[in-house]
């Protein structure tokens, strides 16, 4: 019987990790710009952009005012 290569495993496990979050944000941008069009999620993206960069952390609950509508 064969040994199962657990560190190829890992590494394989790894690598997965290190995409998930880029895939799950891909997905998210992706729906976005299908919902609202592309001109509108890139004004939401950039206020995003804008809230991360001075350091804040979006809320575990509840939504972040982002869009032209929530303004």
């Amino acid at each position: 019987m064969q040994r199962p290569d657990r560190l190829a495993d890992l590494k394989r496990a790894m690598a997965l990790r290190d995409v998930a979050g880029n895939a799950l944000l891909n997905v998210a941008a992706e729906a976005v710009a299908h919902d609202v069009g592309c001109i509108e999620a890139g004004r939401i993206f950039s206020r995003l952009g804008d809230f991360l960069g001075q350091g804040h952390q979006p809320p575990s609950t509840g939504a972040l005012p982002l869009s032209g509508f929530d303004a």
